[in-house]
């Protein structure tokens, strides 16, 4: 079998398979209302000729051109008596929210829960984008666009649509707020959590925070419109923390727009973002952000910039922004933040190395958009992402320590490469399937793009709420259980009293795993096997030591008060009790060749050094017993505390746990490598014992 050796350029790999890699997500077109459905009774498209819209014509900088086949949508009409602006829309009355004023309370979140936080941000995750809703999208909800103007594509095409006259900015912000309150409801978090989705990426625009932050830019005219706006971000996320679920903020759209794209809010095409004075205002709105919601809770992450173009400035941004971003507040100097690695996977991995703090890279994976994608069957996509791609997947997302997710991703295939099946349904559910698998065991986690769409029984390749039912499995956990866990997460979601008994039970017998004692643990037999590599969690580096001396003892170091020998001709030595009988307490000897003296100096020396190994060796011996037993609590902390939750971002907690028994002083910094080999030896015995649990419940 030929493998993708490690350092091989994502680009060259795709160049090899006849792939296409496209810097950016091109502006979907919607099908013309005429557009007739074939006899046959697919759907029929209309194609985004390459350069429309963006007119991004350079290849250089973009990659080729990418088209994307939207199926047919219902007419795009929406009644009223009223028009105002240039897009006569609808003139609109103030907006109340469902449930009356309290229902939109002030944004503020209940205290910080640091070891419920560990747990949400460190876990695997499984989870969808929230996309089109604090981030409008045109071709996601076309119904909604009815009476934008320009491309009828991005929010401020909205916006533009009912134009700038007082009446017109109360419109337009009534209109926003009724889709803010509605698109999304708490009740899609419950249903979310139902089908063991544990994390949602949320995408916004620096407008989305307030109308503070519109100055400068577009939308200051239009600034009254996002006066609550932040309040129904907050409710969303204080909606997830209520069902376990955690949240990455996703500035989506920067300031200038870092990729001309109508997912940063404007579909004029430019890309004004990478200059000194929007890039700076960017920064500003990112540490307001860090500062903000650090310390919620169930906020997993802040990502810096969804789909920038990869310019050489934007790479020492993100630098000097994280920098920024950690000073924030004390909170802000552990929170996970996130950045997209701009398409360039090898890229992003390695700037993940570069840094010791938990960052996370997001890439992201369509196979949809290119002519080559388009030309490639079903199957061989499957092909491709099941072999070469998932090696070189595996090989980053070692380098990233891990600290890898596949932010978006989708069961889209343009038709062609359907054309020639036999059976579609099936080469697309294995199409799909295959990918969830690789973004499972490769990386951290994954968000579907996305929750919901206009039409989304029609649309199982965007909408996960269709895909679950049609393409992927209507449930997730992060154990590969899905059969099984499906009516515990339908249990706990329920109201049937026995069923939630039976879920207590579990996580009451997980958190009653008894962690072996130490004088029973043969921490010679280091881990290093398949088997952490087919769980799909531990994809760590095999750094762990494989000495055959490591100590089993329960002993606690014995630690004498030594002066060194290392001096001058002549020298005092304190022994004290801790060494033989014969070494005297306080000896003052003269380094003098073949004398009494000189060997009496040598005795003491011997003695010293046989003290200083056994202390090495009873202090290696407890920083191993630590890192089994950190591995051990934290695989039974994780599932019976976080609702089945399992490490995700390993060897992040790995290093950051180590840190925290180094920062103690009873272990030395020569010995992270048994600690971190015992705690992934821990790690692997409690997950094993927890799988078994799990089964046994069923």
């Amino acid at each position: 079998m030929r493998f993708v050796p490690r350092d091989l350029d994502f680009t060259s790999l795709a160049s090899s398979l006849s792939l296409v890699v496209a810097n950016y997500k091109p502006i979907p077109q919607l099908p013309s209302v005429s557009s007739a459905i074939s006899a046959g009774g697919a759907h029929s498209f209309q194609v985004q000729a390459p350069g429309a819209a963006n007119n991004h014509s350079d290849v250089a900088d973009w990659g080729i051109p990418s088209v994307l086949y939207v199926p047919k949508t219902g007419e795009r009409v929406l009644a009223s008596t009223q028009k105002i602006g240039p897009g006569n829309c609808p003139v609109q009355q103030p907006y109340t929210p469902n449930g009356g004023a309290s229902a939109l309370p002030d944004p503020v979140f209940p205290a910080f829960d640091p070891v419920k936080a560990n747990v949400m941000r460190y876990r695997q995750q499984q989870g969808v984008n929230l996309g089109a809703w604090f981030m409008l999208e045109g071709w996601m909800q076309s119904n909604f666009f009815s009476c934008a103007t320009g491309n009828r594509q991005a929010e401020y095409d909205v916006l533009d649509g009912f134009g700038q006259s007082a009446a017109g900015v109360q419109s337009a912000k009534a209109y926003m707020e009724k889709h803010w309150d509605t698109w999304i409801t708490e009740d899609d978090f419950k249903r979310m959590a139902a089908q063991g989705i544990n994390t949602v990426r949320l995408p916004i625009g620096y407008f989305s925070v307030g109308p503070w932050f519109t100055r400068n830019s577009p939308f200051a005219a239009y600034a009254p419109v996002y006066e609550n706006t932040w309040r129904y971000i907050a409710r969303s996320i204080n909606w997830a923390a209520k069902y376990d679920i955690g949240v990455i903020v996703d500035l989506h759209g920067a300031y200038g727009s870092q990729n001309g794209q109508l997912h940063s809010g404007l579909s004029d095409g430019n890309i004004e973002f990478y200059n000194d004075y929007n890039m700076g205002l960017t920064t500003d709105l990112l540490v307001w952000l860090a500062a903000e919601i650090s310390d919620v809770t169930n906020v997993v992450g802040i990502q810096l910039l969804n789909e920038p173009q990869d310019r050489t400035s934007l790479w020492p941004w993100y630098t000097k922004t994280m920098n920024a971003m950690r000073k924030a507040s004390a909170a802000a100097a552990t929170v996970p933040l996130y950045f997209h690695d701009a398409f360039n996977l090898n890229k992003g991995a390695a700037f993940v190395a570069k840094r010791q703090d938990f960052i996370v890279q997001d890439h992201h994976a369509y196979y949809v958009y290119t002519p080559a994608d388009t030309s490639l069957s079903a199957k061989g996509h499957t092909k491709a992402i099941s072999g070469a791609i998932n090696a070189n997947m595996n090989a980053q997302s070692k380098i990233a320590r891990r600290n890898l997710i596949i932010g978006e991703w989708s069961c889209a295939l343009n038709p062609n490469s359907l054309s020639k099946s036999t059976d579609r349904d099936g080469d697309q559910k294995r199409f799909c399937q295959a990918q969830a698998d690789v973004y499972s065991t490769a990386t951290a986690g994954w968000t579907f793009w996305s929750w919901k769409l206009e039409g989304c029984s029609n649309n199982g390749g965007w909408c996960f709420q269709q895909a679950a039912k049609q393409y992927l499995p209507s449930t997730y956990d992060s154990w590969g259980l899905q059969t099984i866990t499906s009516a515990l997460l339908k249990a706990a979601s329920g109201t049937d009293a026995a069923a939630k008994k039976k879920v207590t039970t579990l996580l009451a017998t997980i958190a009653a795993i008894p962690l072996p004692s130490a004088a029973s643990l043969n921490l010679k037999a280091l881990v290093n096997s398949d088997d952490d590599s087919k769980s799909g969690v531990l994809s760590i580096d095999e750094s762990g030591s494989d000495d055959d001396d490591v100590a089993t003892s329960t002993e606690l170091p014995r630690i004498g008060k030594v002066v060194s020998t290392a001096a001058p001709e002549t020298s005092t030595v304190n022994v004290e009790s801790a060494t033989k009988e014969g070494a005297r307490v306080g000896m003052v000897v003269k380094s003098r060749s073949g004398s009494l003296a000189a060997r009496a100096a040598a005795i003491v020396k011997s003695e010293l050094a046989q003290l200083s190994r056994r202390q090495a060796t009873s202090r290696s011996a407890l920083a191993s017993r630590a890192g089994y037993s950190d591995g051990f609590k934290t695989a039974r902390y994780f599932a019976a505390n976080g609702g089945l939750s399992r490490l995700g971002f390993a060897q992040q907690y790995m290093q950051d746990s180590w840190q925290a028994r180094l920062a103690t002083g009873k272990v030395d910094a020569d010995d992270s490598a048994g600690y971190l080999s015992q705690f992934k030896a821990g790690l692997l015995a409690a997950e094993t014992a927890i799988v078994k649990s799990i089964q046994s419940a069923a």
